[in-house]
């Protein structure tokens, strides 16, 4: 991956800090200095954060994740097969710094006095709807490693199960992007349960569907080795 391209993610974070050191002495604060921190995805009531936490922590997770991110084909055991879909990881990166960044900028504004009546819960769900979307799009050209994709012991172990376990959680990440999206019609106190539990099923059900693939693919090896005898 060329170098060059790294540069709109890091200015994706860069500018987060900007926002970051603007919004710090602009922000509106209770008696007590603490950040209005907006509804959560599941309850209609605001919450309050200390200032400095609210202001400065997603830019610094997002640059923590990002980091995160760059050393794994550094620590990765099989480097080449991340290289074989580097742009689709390089993608991966763009979209979840730029959703961190979304988010961000939408829980943020309400505080300098704009679009206070936006419900920043709305803008949280589409870009996680977002994320879900893109991660369905580069399980279908991940290859075999351990950090990027859907890793369990059998996955890992052959590389046909590797390939039909990521090719099916694609499918249902797209899955899990639209319900995503469908909780932004559902009442706000179930909407959590529209994201998290379909992830929870998918983790769950690619994890039981490797070990029946790799059940039937080691069936077919031994099958084929008794003929040979």
């Amino acid at each position: 991956m060329s170098l060059y391209k790294e540069i709109l993610p890091v200015m994706i974070i860069f500018l987060m800090f900007a926002i970051a050191f603007y919004a710090e002495p602009r922000v509106v604060t209770d008696a007590n200095g603490m950040l209005l921190n907006y509804p959560s995805l599941g309850n209609s009531s605001p919450n309050l954060s200390e200032k400095v936490v609210g202001i400065y922590l997603m830019p610094v997770l997002a640059l923590v994740v990002y980091v995160a991110l760059l050393l794994i084909p550094r620590i990765e055991v099989y480097h080449k097969n991340l290289e074989d879909f580097a742009d689709q990881f390089w993608g991966f990166k763009v979209i979840l710094v730029f959703a961190m960044g979304v988010i961000y900028v939408s829980l943020l504004l309400p505080n300098l006095g704009f679009f206070t009546r936006l419900d920043p819960a709305l803008i949280i769900v589409a870009a996680v709807s977002m994320i879900f979307f893109y991660v369905g799009y580069m399980l279908n050209f991940t290859k075999r490693n351990f950090f990027v994709g859907i890793s369990t012991p059998w996955t890992l172990a052959d590389e046909k199960v590797w390939e039909k376990t990521n090719k099916l959680g694609g499918k249902l990440f797209w899955i899990c992007g639209a319900l995503a999206l469908v909780s932004l019609v559902s009442p706000a106190d179930g909407r959590l349960w529209w994201i998290l539990l379909p992830v929870v099923l998918v983790a769950i059900g690619t994890f039981f569907y490797s070990l029946q693939e790799y059940k039937k693919t080691k069936a077919i090896h031994e099958s084929r080795r008794k003929k040979k005898k």
